[in-house]
């Protein structure tokens, strides 16, 4: 007759029900960890003196099942004119680069403006997309660190 040996379920049982009460905020850990990573990257990419940077904001889903950096909400820039701009709309032109506006014809007898502008817009700068190309290392890492955190909690060693 065939047997089977059972020492050690019941501990293994109760490891494995530890660990899927405790997965949501070993993973939103881990995410708060790389999000401040990503941000750090994203902050490094735009340069400049600080004021876009510090629009920048980390932001981890109600779920814990992403992480991004995004503009602040909420939050505007003042022009000196009194216009206000949101700061996404701000950071977006930076991305991507944006159009600028033709200097006016000024009309004199015996005088020709010639704009020192050549180019018909400014190129972005890609930060965003820099930092999400490099975004695959360090996830790769954070999903290792998960899976050996899961499997230290399965042996009992967590």
């Amino acid at each position: 007759m065939n047997s089977v040996e059972m020492t050690g379920i019941d501990e293994l049982i109760d490891n494995f029900e530890a660990l899927l009460r405790d997965y949501p905020d070993i993973k939103g850990d881990l995410l708060e960890q790389l999000a401040g990573k990503l941000l750090g990257d994203v902050q490094g990419a735009i340069g400049g003196t600080g004021q876009v940077q510090s629009w920048q904001d980390k932001h981890v889903g109600s779920g814990k099942g992403y992480v991004a950096v995004r503009p602040k909400a909420n939050t505007y820039k003042t022009t000196p004119g009194g216009k206000q701009y949101a700061v996404g709309y701000v950071t977006n032109a930076i991305e991507n680069g944006h159009r600028h506006r033709r200097p006016s014809a000024v009309k004199k007898q015996g005088y020709y403006y010639k704009p020192r502008i050549k180019v018909a817009a400014v190129p972005g700068k890609h930060f965003y997309a820099g930092t999400r190309s490099k975004l695959q290392a360090e996830g790769s890492a954070t999903v290792r660190q998960l899976a050996a955190v899961v499997a230290a909690r399965l042996e009992g060693r967590g």
